[in-house]
């Protein structure tokens, strides 16, 4: 079934009317499983987080734009008080087309565009993401299959200087602090990810920049782990830090992407100690590293003032099964950094871009 949004009362730069026309199309949708919104070309302003349920299509056309005008986010597939757990929330979501533009010049307000948590089978395509103010493009929390095409993240704002740390795309996993949206602390963690030929860059709004980072994660918890994680074909374009930062993942597979003029290339650790190496129960627990990191077929270009590669772990724990091979790297400034590693595979790299190989 496909409705349209203007049958609710969607007229375009109103943003009471905006706002409870759509979430009204969404209510249908919710009990008609299966539905498709049809957003129209113009201007939607947004007061409040649309909430998208199980089983809903939001398709949005090329010049389709949802406009924050408040301090929330614009999507979220959840709210408080309903308690979610394990990946059992709304699910079978596909968000496609249009603009999704946090408005950060006129609301500059820390928050994060959408917001994804305890679900399955989550689809974004075609969509633009722009000018967000120290948060994510999208928080993916605790989501099993997520697939990312042909989007374009761009513009961001860390107006305190206190997240460095922010991805346009953060993996996460539900524990305390890491989503505050909704849903259980449960250590529900993402996983099946597949990211490909989108663009992280800057937008043309005066004020914004690129990204801190472009896709990485910063929570953890003993024995849960990233895994099968797809990023391909993208562009990451003056990314301020690193611009992939995986953290304990299993099974990642980094390929056939630019990394250009960015700070740093990729940059993957375990952990060492402290919240992240606690177990579900609060109790601290040994060092633990990732598994099977593949990394081949992408280009470096411009200088980078940090690694193109780091790879490194703590506490004498190795990562285990590394590949770095067939990748293209164009300045001298482009260096590698790889120790704490256990079957380890390196090709076709200048030895001059070598910083420090260190292989048990």
């Amino acid at each position: 079934m496909e409705i349209d949004a203007r049958d609710f009362g969607l007229k375009g730069q109103s943003t009471k009317k905006d706002t409870a026309a759509l979430q009204k199309a969404l209510n249908f949708a919710k009990k008609h499983f299966g539905t498709t919104v049809n957003v129209p070309n113009g201007e939607y302003y947004i007061k409040k987080a649309l909430v998208i349920y199980s089983g809903t299509t939001l398709k949005l056309q090329n010049k389709t734009v949802l406009k924050r005008q408040g301090k929330d986010a614009l999507i979220k597939n959840g709210k408080k008080p309903h308690r979610y757990y394990g990946y059992n929330g709304n699910s079978h979501i596909t968000i496609s087309g249009g603009t999704l533009d946090m408005n950060a010049k006129l609301k500059p307000f820390n928050n994060t565009a959408m917001c994804i948590g305890h679900a399955q089978e989550i689809t974004i395509t075609d969509v633009t993401v722009k000018d967000v103010i120290g948060g994510h493009a999208l928080d993916a929390c605790g989501v099993n299959g997520l697939y990312i095409s042909d989007c374009r993240f761009i513009g961001f704002n860390d107006l305190e200087g206190d997240r460095s740390f922010s991805e346009a795309i953060q993996l996460d996993i539900q524990v305390k602090g890491a989503f505050p949206k909704f849903g259980a602390t449960d250590g529900t963690i993402t996983k099946n990810v597949i990211i490909e030929r989108c663009y992280f860059g800057n937008s043309t709004t005066e004020g914004m920049q690129p990204w801190n980072r472009a896709i990485g994660s910063h929570a953890s918890r003993y024995n849960q782990y990233y895994e099968n994680i797809h990023i391909r074909h993208n562009i990451f374009e003056d990314i301020q830090y690193y611009a992939l930062t995986p953290l304990k993942y299993k099974d990642t597979y980094i390929h056939h992407n630019l990394f250009e003029h960015c700070q740093g290339g990729i940059r993957y650790l375990g952990i060492k100690d402290g919240k992240n190496a606690k177990d579900l129960d609060g109790i601290e627990q040994p060092s633990q590293a990732g598994e099977n990191l593949n990394i081949y077929k992408n280009e470096f270009k411009g200088k980078m003032k940090h690694d193109a590669v780091h790879i490194r772990n703590y506490n004498d724990v190795k990562h285990k099964h590394v590949k770095i091979v067939q990748n293209h790297f164009t300045d001298p400034s482009q260096t590698i950094h790889a120790e704490d590693i256990t079957q380890f595979m390196m090709q076709d790299i200048d030895e001059r871009a070598i910083k420090r190989i260190n292989i048990s």
